[in-house]
C-alpha cells in the first residue's frame, strides 16, 4: 500500500510540474530533465510513469481539459437564466487570463509547437476546441431564439470565433478590454 501511494505522488508530481512548466514555457523548451529535477522524482520514476515525453505531454493535455472544462462549466452554469449562462463565457475569461498572467489558451500554445496535422496531441487540441464549440452550441440552443436552425447555429459559431478570439487578443495585449467589447457585442446579438 505504502509503494502504491509513493508511486501515485510521483504521477502527480511529475504531472503537476510538466503541466506548470509546458504551460508556462511551453512544449519544445521543456526538458524532461527540467520535469525530472523539478518534480523532486529519479529518472526511473519518470519513467516508469511515462514513457516519453509526448506521452506526458497527452496525459497533461487530458488532464487540462478535464480541469479547464469542469471550472468554465461550473462557472457557466451557476446561472439560472440562459443569456447570463452564455455571456458568463466572457466574464470567465476575464477572471482566467489575468490570473494565469496572460498566458493564454494551453491547447493553442501547444497546437503551434505541433504543426502536423495528424500528430496526437494536436488532434487533442481539435478534440478540446470540438467540445467547446458543442458546449456553446448547447448554450445557444437554450435560448430559444425564435429563428431557422441554420441562423442559430451561425449564431453559436461566432460567438464561438469571438470567444477564441479574445483569449489570443488578451494573450497579445495583456489585456481584457476585448473580452468586454465581445461580450458587449453577444449581448446586442442575442438581445
Amino acid at each position: 500500500m505504502i509503494s502504491q501511494n509513493l508511486s501515485g505522488n510521483a504521477n502527480k508530481k511529475i504531472l503537476e510540474t510538466a503541466s506548470r512548466l509546458f504551460y508556462e514555457q511551453g512544449y519544445h523548451v521543456t526538458g524532461i530533465n527540467q520535469v525530472i529535477a523539478e518534480a523532486g522524482v529519479a529518472k526511473a520514476s519518470f519513467y516508469h510513469h511515462f514513457s516519453s515525453k509526448e506521452e506526458l505531454c497527452i496525459a497533461y493535455l487530458q488532464k487540462r481539459h478535464q480541469d479547464w472544462f469542469s471550472w468554465l462549466q461550473q462557472q457557466v452554469e451557476q446561472h439560472e437564466d440562459n443569456q447570463e449562462r452564455l455571456l458568463s463565457l466572457f466574464t470567465f475569461l476575464e477572471c482566467w487570463l489575468p490570473n494565469s498572467n496572460f498566458r493564454g489558451c494551453a491547447f493553442l500554445n501547444i497546437a503551434s509547437e505541433f504543426p502536423a496535422p495528424d500528430s496526437k496531441i494536436r488532434l487533442l487540441v481539435i478534440n478540446h476546441k470540438s467540445v467547446l464549440q458543442d458546449y456553446i452550441r448547447q448554450l445557444v440552443d437554450r435560448l430559444n431564439i425564435s429563428t431557422t436552425n441554420n441562423h442559430t447555429v451561425m449564431l453559436a459559431d461566432l460567438i464561438y470565433l469571438l470567444f477564441e478570439g479574445v483569449i489570443t487578443t488578451s494573450q497579445i495585449y495583456r489585456s481584457t478590454q476585448s473580452i468586454q467589447t465581445a461580450r458587449a457585442a453577444v449581448k446586442q446579438l442575442i438581445s
